[in-house]
C-alpha cells in the first residue's frame, strides 16, 4: 500500500525579499548604499526589506532607476503579493451588480 502525502505551501516572497535577495546581495550592494542613491531612509529600505513597509509608486520608480529595472517591475512586485495574501473574507457579503 502507498501513501501519499501532499504538502500545500502558502508562502510568497514579498517584494524586499525579492529586492534583498535577487539585487541587493548578488549585486554586493548595501542598504545603506541603496538609500543614499535614491535619497530615502535606510529604515525605509531595511522596512522594505523586512516585510514591514509596502513599496510605493515613487519607491518603485527610485528603485527602477537605481538598478536598471522598470518601475512596473516593482509595482507589479507589489500588486501581486498584495493580490495573493489579501484575504477577501474580510469584505463582508458583497452583491454582484453586473454578472460576470
Amino acid at each position: 500500500m502507498s501513501t501519499s502525502t501532499t504538502t500545500t505551501t502558502d508562502y510568497y516572497s514579498t517584494p524586499g525579499e525579492i529586492l534583498d535577495e535577487e539585487f541587493l546581495q548578488p549585486l554586493g550592494i548595501s542598504r545603506y548604499r541603496l538609500s543614499k542613491s535614491i535619497g530615502v531612509s535606510e529604515t525605509a529600505i531595511g522596512e522594505i526589506v523586512n516585510g514591514r513597509r509596502r513599496i510605493t509608486t515613487a519607491m518603485a520608480w527610485r528603485l527602477s532607476k537605481a538598478l536598471g529595472t522598470s518601475p512596473e517591475f516593482w509595482a507589479n512586485l507589489q500588486t501581486d503579493y498584495d493580490l495573493l495574501t489579501f484575504d477577501s473574507r474580510s469584505l463582508g457579503d458583497i452583491h454582484p451588480l453586473v454578472e460576470a
